[in-house]
């Protein structure tokens, strides 16, 4: 009984992340010492306002998931799609064929006490930031313990209970260090909004932000190009994004030909000749992308101006000086135009990346996916663009979609042996260090997670040795 109840609580509750940041919001106003009413308001316009960004999301994947899946059927290519969606339908299958998901939720648990404990502890740990995207910690648990069941298991047993608590520790490490990391970063592309990422690529995004000055002029940004004459209306980011998306998604539609959008059971909604030209379908399509961003960005607002609000009364009152880590999502308000520009060349780079590995014989091919290519390089590219503008938005989007696909598909060599599995994650982090774990626990066993765990612990040491002085104050101050 009890065990069912703890299994609901984590799917039901704390995988649900507008109700986990509704109650943090909740939370928050009554240790500020509002009025529940008060509370109760911000609890409906958190709710609400991730809401929104969900239906901006959920449309953005819907819209454009079957133009990137047609045109992998087009070719003929089978292959493993890099998709955040693919990687956890992967996980729970194979753990679920083993009797092992329900301790899916056993590891979500202890990496979220992990890092509830590491910020109740930060004058020891430096750590600073309480990872609360409930649906991505989900779906990384989920992920992290079906790879280290496969390399170092693999029986067809349950996984072990040492596995399971390994996995959980790493994973809260992560979550912590990684979202503590790109704070200061974060503040700079946000104006000091007082949250961090937490997210599918912190790491990247770190990077993304420090390569970024080596690589453009952010003074330069994609935010700020001003166009003469009748260019000018590519200075309104509404009107540029449906000019880009037509003109880019649109050429791939022509190539894949109407017959691949002819509305069926495996397109829904899709293209019905007697309504509509094709012409006019594909316009209607992209400009879609413009319709969702707008959704997207409206919720964000929303959310983020009670989340940044009320969590000061869990930072003052409950867990001094933390910061939430929220959805990647919520920066693309901050620079509308870059998650244009890193879908763009984010996909160059993915399919260049692809292109070789269809060259080169490779035993794992890779389908792009969408959320991948648009959240991902996305948020690299407003990243990219605060420190290094429009430059650095284009090429190091370029280059994450070639550690995307070759990162991707060098995990799922040794993955892919049990027929459940259909991709994997694909994201940035999840195509480096966490490729980089999975393949050196199958050559040198449990000893590589578990060392982990300490050797990360070491990085925000590191930030607090560099600014001691402001390192535990408000990260509204600079």
């Amino acid at each position: 009984m009890l065990v069912t109840l703890f299994q609901e609580f984590v799917s039901k509750f704390l995988g649900q992340p507008a109700l986990l940041l509704g109650t943090v919001a909740f939370i928050g106003y009554l240790l500020l010492g509002r009025k529940p009413y008060e509370a109760a308001a911000g609890f409906i316009k958190t709710f609400v306002g991730f809401k929104i960004l969900q239906v901006g999301t959920g449309g953005l994947v819907s819209t454009f998931k079957p133009i990137i899946t047609s045109l992998s059927t087009k070719f003929g290519i089978e292959a493993f799609v890099i998709d955040p969606y693919f990687g956890q339908t992967s996980a729970t299958e194979v753990l679920n064929s083993v009797d092992s998901l329900q301790y899916v939720g056993y590891v979500m648990l202890i990496a979220f006490a992990w890092n509830i404990f590491l910020v109740a502890f930060r004058k020891i740990s430096k750590i600073r930031t309480l990872f609360i995207t409930g649906h991505i910690m989900y779906q990384q648990s989920a992920v992290l313990l079906w790879a280290l069941y496969w390399v170092l298991e693999g029986t067809g047993q349950p996984v072990t209970m040492f596995t399971v608590i390994v996995t959980g520790f790493l994973m809260g490490t992560y979550w912590s260090v990684m979202s503590n990391l790109i704070i200061e970063a974060t503040q700079e592309v946000t104006d000091g909004a007082g949250f961090t990422v937490g997210h599918q690529q912190m790491f990247g995004a770190w990077v993304a932000y420090k390569l970024a000055g080596k690589i453009g002029n952010k003074d330069e940004s994609v935010d700020n190009i001003n166009f003469p004459g009748w260019l000018s209306i590519f200075n309104d980011n509404i009107v540029a994004n449906v000019i880009l998306m037509t003109a880019f998604v649109g050429t791939i539609m022509i190539i894949l030909g109407k017959g691949a959008f002819i509305a069926s059971e495996a397109v829904p909604g899709g293209y019905n000749p007697n309504n509509y030209w094709f012409g006019t379908y594909i316009f209607e399509t992209c400009a879609m992308f413009a319709v969702y961003i707008t959704v997207l960005l409206t919720g964000v607002r929303m959310f983020v101006a009670e989340l940044s609000e009320s969590f000061q009364g869990i930072s003052d009152k409950l867990l001094q000086g933390s910061v939430p880590a929220v959805d990647c999502a919520v920066t693309f308000g901050f620079s509308p135009n870059s998650p244009t520009f890193g879908f763009i060349f984010g996909f160059f780079g993915q399919l260049l990346a692809i292109f070789v590995l269809i060259a080169m014989k490779s035993p794992v091919l890779i389908i792009a996916g969408f959320i991948c290519l648009f959240f991902d390089n996305g948020t690299l590219a407003v990243f990219a663009n605060k420190n290094g503008g429009r430059r650095a938005a284009a090429i190091i989007p370029f280059l994450a979609g070639l550690i995307q696909v070759f990162g991707s598909a060098l995990v799922l060599t040794v993955l892919k042996g049990d027929p459940n599995v259909i991709g994997w994650m694909g994201m940035f982090d999840w195509a480096t260090l966490f490729m980089g774990t999975t393949l050196l626990t199958k050559a040198l066993g449990i000893i590589v997670p578990i060392a982990l765990i300490p050797l990360l612990m070491i990085i925000p040491q590191l930030q607090y040795k560099r600014h001691k002085e402001t390192y535990f104050t408000t990260m509204r101050d600079k």
